[in-house]
């Protein structure tokens, strides 16, 4: 399984003329760095609604696969990235999906979240909801926190029925920490 980081400005990635952006080929130095508000707005909104999004900036990965293995079993390493983004496919329940605690199927590890907060627009509307998650590793019991943290973005469920959309989707960014060890 491969992810793809992005790399792009998304101010230039917007602008007339500047397709070319989208093909893979960003110059050296810049960084796919977007905002909360950008990733809602930008990215999951239009997945959501069936509008183009930039070719290979997330990988698509379904929510039951995500929270049920490790983290580094999600990656690919190439160049020392720190960071993936992901189109989540919500394919479990609504209950299953805000769980404080995530088993991973191995019993290797654990996604414990800190609760969820919502995330407002410029007007003070809910635009979306944020979840922070961190990776242990170890039984509950004898859990060992690790460098793995997870932000996961999704839309208020009246969101789906307003744009008459089926299929649920969030956004998750993936990160790791510097003092990342390989064999943990």
């Amino acid at each position: 399984m491969y992810v793809y980081t992005l790399f792009s400005l998304p101010s230039i990635s917007m602008m007339e003329g500047h397709e070319e952006y989208f093909d893979d080929q960003f110059p050296i130095g810049y960084r796919f760095m977007p905002t909360d508000e950008e990733l809602v707005t930008h990215y999951l909104t239009n997945k959501v609604c069936r509008n183009p999004v930039p070719p290979s900036a997330f990988q698509e990965i379904r929510s039951t696969e995500l929270y049920r293995k490790p983290p580094k079993s999600s990656v690919q390493y190439s160049s020392g990235e720190r960071e993936w983004f992901f189109f989540i496919h919500q394919d479990g329940n609504f209950e299953e999906q805000n769980k404080a605690i995530r088993i991973v199927e191995d019993g290797r590890g654990f996604w414990r979240t800190n609760g969820e907060k919502p995330l407002f627009d410029t007007k003070g509307n809910v635009l979306a909801f944020k979840t922070h998650l961190m990776y242990f590793s170890g039984c509950l019991s004898n859990a060992k926190k690790t460098h793995w943290r997870m932000d996961e973005y999704r839309l208020p469920i009246q969101f789906y029925a307003q744009h008459n959309s089926k299929e649920q989707w969030a956004v998750g960014r993936l990160r790791r920490g510097r003092e990342y060890n390989l064999g943990f």
